[in-house]
């Protein structure tokens, strides 16, 4: 009998029973929860299309990304003599279910607000969400490290390192650092397989992926080059041959998880090293990612993972239909709070007092933040004369260095950063006190770790003391 065989029939002989987590939640799925809802074997789902007419606008981005930000503020654990403190809770209809994917999804979330808007508000709420991710470390949640269905601690992992290197960019401090290393660590040292039930086959595909990508973006942040190359390795010999081998994964949703997942994880680990091989291998495979989900149970959330799928192809590809359809998912998920609170449901037909604060960190992470950019309308609408325009002295678009020149009325300190669209933070090129009058900043085209920035769209910001200003470069091949 092979391990896939036994795992099957194990998963179909475990008698259904009520669940202890309800079925709303996300929370990590066990071979039994599995067995309860699938018999061993998630359904087949055909793919979706784009409802007609489903839109409204909303007034703006920036607005629907302050709400949402106060919405998450509302639903964490706030009592400093719980010992949940800090934590956040699964959502309007589910207050006792409190887990560290959603805390770390919540800072990452309230700290992309900060770089927005320059608005510190939340970082009472960032410093308490910390205390819980101290407490209940990514790498210790549910489920064990086994290599069949340990996804959960290697996706909460994933979530860990995108909050963590955000913050320290934001914020300056690296007192978290070391836990952002040991999540790395975790990642590096354990794997996913597909040698169980169909539903772990599937989940792990786009866990793994999810993983490997914050690996590898971890590592060009830190200039550990060992993550880079773990990720790069792993993502090749599994994520990419299991899809090979049935690229309906790529249009796949189980548990939160949607193949959107997987086609990100891919562009931003294998293909982000072998960019040469991007064009001709997602010529074959991107068809698969589905357009608007199935009907189910995350139906939300799997729309928010493939809203970030068609975008990393979109931008690898410079396919402007993929572009296309992270707006309108974007702006369909937008169009859920239909309550106009800031949160959104896991599911379409769920009720406006059933907002999930995960689905609503989705919709922000893989719908807003890319469409803003680093630096909001509101930002750039504070400079005054002390930081005029941001201009160019060299070419823009450029391929091998361009330079910065702007000018300020008073000497003081200046921080210059490049970001690449979905925020990350690539480069620095000039970070001190800049005298008064004309300051001009040449960039390279290097990230931080000295490595060639890939082609594509970039931001600069130009930070002063009360200040911030931004502008788009491109790079050219």
């Amino acid at each position: 009998m092979t391990t896939r065989t036994a795992w099957a029939l194990l998963a179909l002989t475990i008698a259904a029973a009520s669940l202890a987590t309800p079925a709303g939640a996300s929370p990590y799925w066990s071979p039994e929860d599995v067995a309860s809802r699938y018999g061993g074997a998630p359904p087949v789902r055909e793919p979706g299309s784009f409802p007609e007419g489903a839109l409204r606008q909303p007034s703006s981005d920036l607005e629907m990304y302050g709400w949402i930000a106060a919405f998450l503020s509302t639903w964490q654990v706030d009592d400093p003599e719980d010992p949940q403190y800090g934590g956040m809770r699964e959502g309007e209809s589910l207050p006792d279910i409190i887990q560290t994917d959603n805390t770390s999804e919540s800072i990452w979330v309230w700290t992309r607000y900060e770089q927005l808007t320059g608005d510190d508000r939340y970082r009472p709420n960032i410093d308490a969400a910390w205390t819980y991710c101290m407490n209940y470390p990514a790498y210790l949640e549910e489920g064990g490290g086994a290599e069949i269905y340990g996804y959960y601690r290697m996706y909460n992992c994933g979530w860990a390192l995108r909050a963590e290197n955000l913050y320290r960019d934001v914020y300056g401090d690296a007192s978290f650092q070391a836990y952002a290393d040991s999540c790395a660590g975790y990642i590096r040292d354990h794997t996913l397989s597909q040698d169980g039930p169909p539903f772990y086959d599937q989940v792990n595909t786009h866990v793994l992926a999810w993983a490997l990508g914050n690996l590898y973006d971890a590592g060009l942040h830190d200039g550990e080059q060992g993550w880079i190359d773990h990720a790069v390795e792993e993502a090749g010999t599994k994520v990419k041959a299991w899809i090979e081998a049935d690229p309906t994964l790529l249009g796949n949703e189980t548990w939160a998880m949607a193949g959107g997942a997987s086609a990100w994880g891919l562009l931003r680990s294998y293909f982000a090293a072998h960019p040469d091989e991007a064009e001709a291998w997602f010529a074959t495979y991107k068809d698969q990612i589905d357009t608007f989900s199935s009907p189910g149970q995350f139906q939300n959330a799997w729309n928010g993972w493939y809203a970030l799928g068609h975008r990393a192809v979109g931008l690898a590809l410079e396919d402007p239909e993929h572009l296309g359809l992270h707006v309108s998912l974007t702006a369909y998920l937008v169009s859920e709070d239909e309550d106009d609170d800031g949160g959104i449901p896991a599911r379409p037909e769920d009720t406006d007092d059933d907002d999930q604060t995960w689905v609503t960190n989705y919709l922000a992470f893989m719908g807003l933040s890319d469409k803003l950019g680093p630096t909001s309308d509101v930002a750039e609408s504070r400079v005054d004369a002390d930081v005029p325009a941001l201009r160019m002295r060299g070419p823009n678009p450029f391929r091998r260095a361009t330079a910065l020149w702007f000018e300020l009325a008073r000497p003081g300190p200046v921080a210059v950063t490049i970001h690449d669209l979905s925020g990350r933070r690539v480069a620095r090129p000039y970070e001190g006190i800049a005298s008064a009058g004309p300051v001009e900043i040449a960039w390279n085209g290097r990230t931080d770790a000295g490595r060639r920035a890939p082609a594509g769209t970039y931001f600069v910001t130009v930070r002063t003391e009360d200040r911030l200003l931004g502008r788009r470069i491109v790079r050219l091949r």
